[in-house]
């Protein structure tokens, strides 16, 4: 018999102490549309795995059975640790050279359970902005290629409007044209984004990225909070990685970008599952997301299918285009960008399960189906 909801939880526990993960945490705004989806299908639909752990993911330590792992695990797969330029700062993370990141918080409304930086926010202790904004004006204001800053964390949404003020008036004090900031709270908790916080996005021309995983994190409270972004000419992008019981549907994903495009939303990019600890229950072998890909771009409008498919990798984001070799014997798969290369791990087919569930409410009649989608 398949384990409850709260088994699982309490049986991630101590992996969490053990190998420095993220805990369960889940707000109660999200946690109603899980409990929906757990009524309808049970426990590890789309929704529910955003934020729980699965029984592959946990394991069954009274039954011997360890955790699902995949090949090429590591902590930092996008190795963030060789790219602080800032010594003995963690907060400010450069790997391009037009544009730099700012971790302005270690908090977020909800814990995604496939975070990437689940172990470094894991072992942080707090709001670090005192400690980092002096550090990142000086660095910025030295390095005159730079022409953006994006704000990220953690949650940027979560920093009090003072001291976001205070962020965006020092980076435009030195002539910085781009200031971004991504956010899920917009899924997780539409509530504490305020009227305040989104009139001061538009009063410093701040380009707000939402991370909208599936069709069903959209509802009525949603869209509300949406329009009121619009409605203050605040120009809004969102960005996800594809992931294996989530959104890996050519479906899911037309149904996503297409109401996404109704509410004025660009979708910029999709990403490959990152190569992290405890990241194999979301992974997807890299042929199945390029027939994905492929089956969206013939099935459907430019606007949908033009979003970029990408690879966080050390080197920079990585297409197919940058693919030099694929070895299917070995799963390796090589890209090269600006002549550096680097070997990204394949995820075996055989760990890899077809997707159910994805869209259970049309499966249901509990949402009717457009069948033009």
């Amino acid at each position: 018999m398949a384990r409850t909801r709260e088994e699982l939880v309490a049986a991630y526990e101590p992996l969490c102490k053990q190998f420095h993960l993220l805990p369960v945490a889940v707000t109660p705004f999200y946690k109603k549309k899980v409990d929906e989806e757990i009524a309808a299908i049970g426990p590890g639909g789309p929704l529910y795995k955003c934020v729980y752990p699965t029984e592959a993911k946990v394991g069954d330590a009274s039954k011997g059975i360890e955790p699902l792992h995949g090949p090429g695990e590591v902590e930092d797969f996008v190795q963030e640790y060789n790219h602080y330029p800032v010594a003995g700062n963690t907060d400010i993370v450069r790997q391009y050279s037009n544009r730099l990141l700012f971790m302005t918080t270690e908090h977020c409304c909800s814990n995604c359970a496939y975070c990437f930086r689940t172990i470094k926010l894991a072992e942080s202790d707090g709001i670090t902005i005192e400690n980092s904004l002096d550090q990142l004006i000086e660095y910025v204001d030295a390095h005159k290629e730079l022409e953006e800053v994006i704000l990220s964390g953690g949650d940027p949404v979560l920093v009090p409007l003072d001291k976001l003020r205070l962020i965006f008036e020092k980076i435009k004090s030195i002539n910085i044209p781009h200031i971004r900031l991504h956010t899920r709270s917009i899924v997780y908790n539409p509530y504490v984004i305020t009227q305040e916080f989104i009139d001061l996005m538009a009063e410093f021309d701040v380009r707000v990225v939402f991370h909208i995983m599936h069709p069903y994190e959209i509802d009525d409270v949603v869209k509300a909070k949406v329009e009121q972004f619009r409605k203050a000419n605040v120009r809004m992008y969102n960005q996800n990685p594809i992931l294996a019981g989530i959104n890996d549907s050519p479906f899911v994903l037309k149904k996503l970008f297409t109401m996404l495009d109704d509410m004025r939303i660009r979708q910029m990019s999709i990403f490959t599952p990152d190569i992290i600890a405890f990241s194999a229950t979301y992974r997807i072998p890299y042929q199945k997301i390029c027939d994905i890909f492929d089956y969206m771009n013939y099935h459907s409008s430019a606007w949908v299918n033009s979003v970029r498919l990408v690879s966080a990798i050390p080197p920079g984001k990585g297409r197919r285009e940058n693919i030099k070799k694929w070895d299917k014997e070995t799963g390796v798969i090589t890209f090269e960008i600006n002549g550096v290369e680097f070997e990204y791990v394949d995820f075996p087919e055989e760990l890899y399960h077809e997707p159910e569930h994805l869209l259970w409410k049309e499966e249901l009649g509990l949402e009717k189906a457009n069948p033009r989608l």
